[in-house]
């Protein structure tokens, strides 16, 4: 009876799994990940300034990005157009969505986050990442006006080829990606 029981049971087996949905779970993911990256942020620039928080942005992020998605199960980056990093440069499915937030801008509209669908099956969540802090602006913001020299003089020590200062609060910086490996 047991194993009549068993037998019955196991088409539902694969039901029993928790469904998960990144246009929920990926909003959550980004928050806990940009508060953990923000919180460092804000506590290097309170002890060294804009040019000491460089080594979070270059060091603290990527691990940051590591822990949360490891604990959530997905894989989790920052990608964009203009990238410092040469790491975070967005690939084409990034550079589509990112050219779809610019074009919400563009129409004074908020960026509307996106759900795709990968090449593999996976799905990713895909969110903007607007500049709405002054404090980001001391990093990404105009040379010698929003950024100071020592910062500037620390930015393209670091990083040479950087693409990532110009920017004005409301522009668009990049974007959040939770790729979500087992669901399809």
């Amino acid at each position: 009876m047991k194993r009549l029981l068993l037998i019955a049971l196991l088409p539902f087996s694969a039901y029993s799994q928790t469904v998960r949905d990144p246009a929920v779970e990926g909003p959550k993911i980004i928050a806990e990940a940009f508060a953990k990256l923000s919180g460092a942020l804000v506590e290097a620039i309170g002890k060294s300034g804009p040019a000491g928080a460089l080594s979070v942005c270059s060091e603290k992020a990527p691990q940051i990005a590591k822990e949360v998605a490891a604990a959530h199960g997905v894989t989790l980056r920052r990608a964009t157009h203009k990238p410092r990093n040469p790491k975070n440069a967005a690939d084409e499915v990034e550079k589509a969505a990112l050219e779809a937030f610019l074009a919400a801008l563009t129409k004074k509209e908020p960026p509307k986050p996106q759900v795709i669908t990968n090449a593999d099956g996976s799905r990713s969540f895909l969110a903007p990442i607007v500049l709405g802090n002054p404090l980001c602006l001391q990093c990404h913001g105009t040379p010698n006006q929003d950024i100071a020299p020592d910062t500037l003089a620390a930015i393209r020590k670091l990083y040479p080829d950087d693409k990532a200062t110009g920017f004005k609060l409301g522009d668009l910086r990049g974007l959040w990606r939770v790729n979500f490996p087992n669901v399809k």
